[in-house]
């Protein structure tokens, strides 16, 4: 379940950019622990609106073997690669790996993530 909700988020709401999908996939408790940052379900919406308005697009990658499900915790890990692209830069591919821990009604609460590069170095996510 969790792993088919991670890539579905990941299709609908990070490479769509609809930040409507944002409650759906995500639960109001969320707490997102991110290269020794913390943000809440607030702060999350917010910098995930502010950076989809822009023309920003995303294409995610799965390391296929790198998922890893537990059902009975409702937790799973991935590694993946995301590459952003904005009109007259060149594109930048984001390593993410990732442990993500879901409601019983299917959104996440917790997400525990390193990336490199890291979010917050990079110019397109400054206004984040």
């Amino acid at each position: 379940m969790t792993i088919a909700l991670l890539r579905e988020m990941f299709s609908r709401m990070v490479e769509g950019k609809d930040a409507t999908l944002i409650e759906r996939y995500y639960d109001p408790s969320l707490q997102l622990f991110t290269n020794g940052q913390v943000q809440d379900y607030e702060a999350f919406s917010r910098g995930h609106r502010t950076v989809y308005d822009t023309p920003i697009t995303y294409r995610v990658e799965y390391d296929e073997q790198a998922w890893v499900q537990d059902d009975r915790r409702r937790t799973v890990a991935a590694r993946v690669w995301i590459t952003t692209a904005r009109p007259q830069e060149e594109p930048t591919r984001i390593e993410v790996v990732l442990i993500a821990e879901y409601t019983a009604d299917g959104r996440i609460r917790r997400i525990w993530e390193t990336t490199y590069p890291g979010w917050e170095d990079l110019p397109a996510f400054e206004d984040y």
